[in-house]
């Protein structure tokens, strides 16, 4: 199974599906990203290495994720990957991590804390996908104005989406107790 996981993280990494994905916004800023975190979030499930022992170690990869995520939503970054090849790879690599320490902090956290930050998170990825939506200069040099309205759009369903289900579970979940 990891070995799989390393197949396809490294399939959407290279050329030539790199490539294909790397044409659209919706490719690059969404598929391609969300793919490698579920891919780290499945191999810290698969394995147990670099486990966290502590909450503080927990909510400091919710911060380490946070932070990855941000800096490769910033236009500039985006840019800089399509630019430089390099820099395209630390995305992918970076995200892979990032997905790796997510699951690892929300593993043992209190439920609470992983309501707040569903919320948190998800309400982040709303605003981020209202600017690309709505703004009508060019944020990201590297794609056009319809592509970055599409990756805007794309990702304000997968936010409410996700916002939706972190409210249901908070509501459903909860209240069993």
């Amino acid at each position: 199974m990891i070995l799989v996981l390393v197949f396809f993280s490294l399939l959407i990494s290279l050329p030539p599906v790199d490539d294909f994905l790397d044409s659209r916004m919706v490719g690059k800023a969404f598929f391609q990203n969300f793919f490698l975190i579920a891919s780290g979030m499945l191999m810290a499930h698969k394995t147990e290495i670099f486990p966290f022992k502590d909450n503080p170690e927990r909510a400091s990869g919710l911060i380490i994720f946070s932070f990855i995520f941000l800096f490769w939503s910033i236009p500039r970054s985006i840019d800089l990957s399509e630019i430089h090849w390099w820099i395209d790879q630390l995305n992918h690599l970076s995200m892979f991590a990032g997905g790796f320490i997510l699951l690892r902090s929300l593993k043992g956290l209190p439920t609470v804390a992983k309501g707040v930050y569903g919320i948190l998170f998800s309400s982040m990825l709303t605003a981020t996908a209202m600017v690309y939506r709505w703004k009508k200069v060019i944020l990201c040099s590297t794609y056009t104005l319809e592509d970055q309205h599409l990756y805007g759009k794309v990702l304000l369903i997968f936010g409410i989406a996700l916002y939706t289900s972190v409210i249901l579970w908070i509501i459903f979940g909860w209240s069993r107790r």
